[in-house]
């Protein structure tokens, strides 16, 4: 079953954010809504216990002023000469009620009580409570003259009251003066100042939701538009595939490293140590290097001895990337690279040669010619048989093939090829050195060839000869060819890559037979040599032996039990 197309990337995901697919999260609100909502939950968490408080305190403290307002102004009444008068029965308690009534109205307080030592109403709001005992709270501490607030239920309901004691001249106590406050006064009072306050609230909510909207919008802008669980995904992404590379890869910012993989950890030899890093001395000329905005500029750095190429390239914030290479990985896979050109070409020429030979013998054979074609294969055959039992002395199924593609390449070519009667290898040679046999016969042999090929080559004709031997002080490979040589122009750089007679493109096969050589303790050397018939170009590879490990002296085996 095909798998549905993914859905495209939302309109307002930045550019950066499109060039790769990333996880899509449907299931979960935009990080523009959950800040909205995270900013304004931690607001309303935050405020609303605060407001509570604030009103808590605010009512509270409404309480004790308006029963400190109620205090002072018992203790006016209290102090009044017609109060203390008419309670030492001196004046007409009769016009007492009227005049405290006025000073009820003149206070703002909601009932004035003036009563006698039994606490018997002397004056009240209401006529119809004159003379009956006022009720609620404490009746004691007036007779021991003491002032107290309280807040209480009386016959108006529900107050905030001060009792205070109404004293003679000689201090002794006549009654007690009464200011109070109903609550509905009081919770009116607070709402005035809660329906005050409400505005600033919502304008500090109305503030809060708009920081949260912008700082949701700047966030997201930052984040490309993206939503934290796709920057997860994408970061576990670019995370595998920078551990997945064969290659190093570092990000570099000024003189320190911010981004190291594992492989770059390892060529570099770094560990497991916390970013950022400093910048290791061999690479410090890597940040000061121009770098391509596009693709690398190549140099090659010396870490720990390990010849490394580098690949340094712009990243446009100020940092660096760079790729890093094991020079010798590099240099082992254009040996492949060649090698396999050298096998192709080899079989080009043997395939070209073998069809024109089918191609003589199917006209022989129309012409009748029946035993002109046999002479013809019976040569072949023979020519074959004799390179066979002489790549039969090289011990190695690979060396041989290579030699016999070489024979006919060399026959491609116009080229006689010879190989020496006294090679001879021996037949459990390591990998290595037979990966080294191949590159060197398959670069020098092609070389000579062409060499030969461009030479007149005298009466004797263009010829190759090679020569692989073992003695006791290691391995010989001697190719020689009737060549010109090398142009005095190209002597003492011949061995350099890029270097060549043959044009651009060309000097490659050389530099990596010197490479693979030097890496094995072997040496590539040439030099001019006459036989007497004629002159030779003669490149030698020698090898020695590795040195035989010490031998330990036999230690004789002890006698077994029971014998002398």
């Amino acid at each position: 079953m095909p798998r549905s197309p993914a859905a495209p990337p939302p309109a307002g995901v930045h550019a950066l954010a499109r060039e790769v697919a990333l996880p899509h999260t449907p299931q979960h609100l935009r990080v523009r809504s959950r800040l909205f909502l995270v900013i304004l939950g931690t607001f309303l968490a935050l405020a609303l216990p605060l407001a509570l408080l604030e009103s808590w305190l605010l009512l509270g403290g409404l309480h004790r002023t308006f029963a400190e307002r109620a205090l002072r102004e018992s203790r006016l009444m209290a102090s009044l000469p017609p109060v203390v008068v008419a309670l030492e029965g001196r004046g007409d308690a009769g016009e007492l009620p009227a005049l405290v009534e006025r000073y009820r109205t003149l206070l703002g307080a909601d009932y004035i009580v003036i009563t006698d030592r039994q606490t018997r109403r002397l004056s009240h709001p209401n006529p119809e409570r004159l003379g009956q005992k006022m009720v609620g709270g404490d009746f004691q501490s007036f007779l021991r003259g003491q002032s107290v607030t309280e807040t209480v239920e009386g016959t108006l309901g529900r107050s905030v009251r001060a009792k205070v004691p109404v004293l003679s001249s000689g201090g002794q106590v006549l009654g007690l003066a009464s200011v109070g406050f109903l609550l509905p006064r009081v919770r009116d009072v607070f709402w005035g100042v809660i329906r005050t306050s409400l505005p600033w609230y919502l304008a500090v909510l109305a503030l809060a939701l708009l920081l949260a909207s912008w700082l949701a919008r700047r966030v997201r802008r930052e984040m490309l538009g993206l939503e934290p669980e796709q920057i997860a995904g994408g970061f576990l992404h670019y995370r595998a595939v920078l551990r997945a590379l064969d290659e190093g890869v570092l990000v570099l910012r000024g003189e320190e490293l911010h981004m190291v993989n594992p492989q770059a950890r390892a060529l570099l030899g770094t560990g497991p140590q916390a970013l950022p890093l400093p910048l290791p001395e061999p690479l410090r000329p890597l940040a000061r290097v121009a770098a391509g905005s596009g693709s690398p500029t190549t140099h090659t750095v010396t870490v720990a001895g390990r010849p490394l190429l580098a690949g340094v390239v712009e990243a446009g914030d100020g940092s660096r990337v760079v790729t890093l290479r094991d020079l010798a990985q590099v240099r082992a896979l254009a040996d492949e690279l060649t090698q396999s050109r050298r096998y192709a070409e080899l079989l080009r020429a043997q395939t070209h040669e073998f069809s024109n030979r089918l191609h003589t013998l199917a006209g022989l054979l129309h012409l009748g010619e029946v035993a002109e074609a046999l002479r013809l294969i019976d040569a072949q055959a023979a020519r074959g048989a004799a390179h066979g039992a002489a790549v039969s002395r090289l011990r190695s199924l690979r060396l041989a093939a290579l030699v016999l593609g070489k024979y006919e390449r060399a026959a491609e070519l116009g080229v006689t090829l010879t190989l020496d009667p006294l090679c001879d290898l021996p037949p459990d040679l390591p990998p290595e050195v037979l990966d080294l046999l191949e590159l060197a016969v398959g670069n020098l042999v092609e070389n000579a060839c062409e060499a030969a090929q461009g030479s007149s080559g005298g009466a004797l004709g263009p010829e190759v000869r090679l020569l692989l031997a073992a003695d006791p002080e290691g391995l010989v490979l001697e190719v020689r060819d009737s060549g010109p040589g090398i142009p005095p122009a190209l002597r003492g750089r011949e061995l350099e890559r890029g270097v060549s007679s043959k044009g651009p493109g060309r000097g490659v096969g050389l530099a990596l037979v010197q490479g693979r050589a030097r890496a094995l303790g072997a040496t590539l050397r040439w030099a001019r040599v006459s036989d007497g018939a004629r002159e030779w170009t003669c490149f030698t590879l020698e090898l020695p032996s590795p040195p035989e490990p010490p031998q330990t002296p036999e230690q004789p085996c002890p006698p077994e039990p029971g014998q002398p």
